[in-house]
C-alpha cells in the first residue's frame, strides 16, 4: 500500500472559503449544524447526526468524521471480546482486537459509515499497547479500517509509537491534551502506559515523577515534563508528514488562552473545550471577548480519555 500524505485541500472556490474556516472541532452533542460549519472538519459521534444532517454539512463543504473506538468498548454489557482488566475511568472496557467478533463489529461500523461520513476517528488505540499480541492485533485492526474505509481521511488519536509501523494507514494525528488536560481523579500513569518510543528512559522517569504533585480532578495546565512530552509528539508526526491537530481542556480563559497559544507557537491547529465535547463552538470564555475561534475540545466521555 502506497504511503498516504496529508490530504491536499481543494482549489478555487472551496479552498477559498476554507481559509477563513478553522481547521478541527470535536462536538459529541447533537444538533448545532450552523455553528458546525466554522470548521474544516469535525469528529461527531455518528448516532448524534442522520445521514441528511451529516449530507448537509458535506455539501457546505465540511468533512465530517465518525468516531470509532478500536480498542475500549462503552456498551456496558458483557461480551466475549472483552480482557479481563477492570474498567477504565470512563467506564469503558478494554478489547482483544483480534477477536473475530470486535473486528466484524468494527468493519460492519465502517461499512453502514462510509457512505455518509468523509473518514473516521480512531481512538482508544493506545489502549491495546500493554502486551505484544494485543499491540500486533490493534496493528491489523487500524490497517483493516483502512482496507474497509477505503481513501476514507483517518485521523487516530495519538499512537504516535505506532505510526512507523502504520506508514500508508493514516492521515493525520489529534495530540490530545496537548497542553491542558482534564485530570481525572484516579492514580497517575506509570511508565508501562507511556510511549517507550518517544522518550528517553531519563525522560520517562522524569515525567511519572512530577505526577507526584498532581493533585484531585480538575482542568489543568501541563508542567514541564508533559510539554516536553507532547512536543516530542508534535516532532514524530511532522517527520512522517502527516496532518496533525491538537486537543485541548479548559474551563477558565486563562488555560484556554495558554492552550491557544502554545499551539500557536508550534503551528498547530487545537479546538478547546469541556471533557464532555458538548461545546459545538468549543469553549468561550464567560465575558464579552470575543473568541478567535480557536475553541479546543479535549478529550471527554463517551469512551475518550485523556492520555497523561
Amino acid at each position: 500500500m502506497s504511503r498516504l500524505r496529508p490530504t491536499p485541500m481543494p482549489s478555487s472556490e472551496t479552498a477559498e472559503r476554507n481559509r477563513s474556516r478553522y481547521a478541527l472541532a470535536l462536538y459529541y452533542g447533537k444538533d448545532a449544524l450552523p455553528l458546525l460549519t466554522r470548521y474544516q472538519r469535525i469528529v461527531v459521534q455518528p448516532g448524534h447526526f442522520s445521514a441528511a444532517q451529516v449530507g448537509w454539512l458535506r455539501q457546505r463543504g465540511v468533512q465530517v468524521l465518525a468516531y470509532l473506538s478500536l480498542g475500549e468498548d462503552g456498551s456496558g454489557q458483557q461480551q466475549d471480546w472483552l480482557t479481563d482488566e477492570p474498567p477504565t475511568v470512563w467506564n469503558t472496557r478494554l478489547v482483544n482486537a483480534s477477536h473475530p467478533q470486535w473486528r466484524a463489529q468494527i468493519q460492519a461500523q465502517v461499512l453502514r459509515d462510509r457512505a455518509v461520513f468523509s473518514g473516521f476517528f480512531l481512538d482508544t488505540i493506545d489502549s491495546a499497547s500493554r502486551a505484544s499480541r494485543h499491540l500486533r492485533a490493534m496493528l491489523k485492526l487500524v490497517r483493516l479500517v483502512r482496507q474497509w474505509a477505503g481513501p476514507k481521511y483517518l485521523l487516530i488519536n495519538r499512537g504516535v509509537g505506532l505510526l512507523h509501523r502504520l506508514r500508508g494507514a493514516v492521515n493525520g494525528v489529534l495530540i490530545e491534551a496537548f497542553s491542558t488536560t482534564w485530570q481525572p481523579a484516579t492514580a497517575p500513569p506509570t511508565r508501562s502506559t507511556l510511549d517507550h518510543s518517544v522518550l528517553s528512559a531519563s525522560a520517562l522517569d522524569a515525567l511519572t515523577g512530577a505526577f507526584s504533585n498532581i493533585g484531585p480532578e480538575k482542568y489543568r495546565a501541563y508542567i514541564k515534563p508533559e510539554l516536553d512530552y507532547t512536543a516530542q509528539l508534535v516532532e514524530q508526526v511532522r517527520r512522517l508528514g502527516l496532518d496533525v491537530f491538537a486537543l485541548d481542556y479548559a474551563d477558565t480563559p486563562r488555560l484556554r488562552r495558554f492552550a491557544l497559544r502554545r499551539a500557536a507557537s508550534f503551528g498547530i491547529p487545537t479546538f478547546v473545550s469541556n471533557r464532555e465535547l458538548s461545546l459545538p463552538n468549543g469553549y468561550t470564555p464567560p465575558r464579552r471577548a470575543s473568541t478567535n475561534g480557536h475553541g479546543s475540545a479535549g478529550a471527554g466521555s463517551n469512551g475518550k480519555r485523556s492520555m497523561l
